[in-house]
């Protein structure tokens, strides 16, 4: 299963003009992000997205258990399950950006947990729920907790390699999912700058997952330092210099770029690695300009795995 994540502001485009986009491209549906200040509520175009097109699944990534009480996230998902039933997808985090945004701090893991454990308990089974997580510690638990995490390890093999093989040891039945940020282009450096701060982020949280050199360390900090979570996801998001060479090293660890049969190389290497699904980055530069060729190229990549 192949999903697009929409990430576009309120007002720029509807949810489900660009379901509608994403499956004449060839994906199985979309996932809407969840931010108030950004987005339309992902909610509530949900139920519009699975009422209005044929979309195989469709729901919110990630929604922000940061600001919202996992309680009414499960009755949401359970009375959209009702309506659709199958056809409703879920991704839960502890809501870094939105949080961040609202000028709070994020839950702690020992709270995100506690919220999973609500969830688990209060969301039916037909229903798809994964929980994002990046690093070791929240994948483990939130395999274990949930039985199912999308994985955002980025776009190195090995390290995504790890991560699943994580989740799995946590949970042999887990469902793995993983969030990539891909996109077929001949200009990975504008294609990858709307979302490289918050990349940067994550390696910054685990540098020793990540294998982040040392001497690399300082440079991936100032490109998180330097994103604007108010503007993520658009061209406007870096507010400030950054050292030669970071964005590069960034990029190369979290992005999938270049033509069809290159991304299609680099999917079946984690095809191979027993991923049940994939979420598809919308935020980055171009994605939309060849989203055909991209879906294309994904699933050509997922069953050659």
């Amino acid at each position: 299963m192949i999903l697009l994540n929409i990430a576009r502001p309120i007002g720029t485009a509807d949810p489900v003009e660009l379901a509608g986009t994403a499956l004449a491209a060839g994906l199985d549906g979309i996932a809407l992000a969840d931010s108030p200040r950004l987005f339309p509520d992902c909610l509530v175009e949900t139920e519009r997205v699975l009422r209005d097109t044929t979309a195989r699944l469709a729901g919110p990534c990630v929604l922000s258990l940061g600001l919202r009480h996992p309680a009414t996230v499960a009755g949401a998902v359970r009375t959209l399950d009702g309506h659709h039933p199958g056809r409703m997808f879920t991704v839960v985090g502890r809501g870094e950006s939105s949080v961040r945004n609202e000028g709070l701090t994020p839950p702690s893991l020992r709270a995100y947990e506690e919220s999973l454990r609500t969830l688990r308990e209060l969301v039916p089974a037909s229903a798809l729920l994964l929980g994002a997580a990046s690093g070791p510690r929240t994948i483990a638990s939130t395999a274990a907790l949930l039985g199912g995490v999308l994985v955002d390890a980025g776009a190195d093999p090995a390290i995504v390699a790890k991560a699943v093989a994580l989740a799995r040891s946590a949970r042999p039945d887990a469902t793995v999912w993983m969030f990539v940020r891909a996109v077929v282009t001949d200009d990975p450096d504008a294609a990858a700058a709307p979302v490289l701060g918050s990349c940067a982020a994550r390696l910054v949280r685990a540098p020793d997952w990540f294998d982040v050199p040392a001497e690399l360390r300082p440079a991936v900090a100032a490109v998180a330092d330097a994103h604007d979570y108010r503007r993520h996801g658009t061209a406007d998001a870096r507010q400030g210099d950054v050292p030669a060479g970071a964005d590069t090293f960034v990029r190369d660890r979290f992005v999938v770029t270049g033509e069809p049969d290159a991304v299609a190389e680099r999917f079946a290497e984690f095809g191979a690695l027993g991923v049940d699904g994939v979420v598809l980055a919308g935020a980055l530069d171009g994605v939309w300009d060849r989203l055909d060729e991209l879906g294309a190229a994904v699933r050509t990549g997922m069953r050659e795995s």
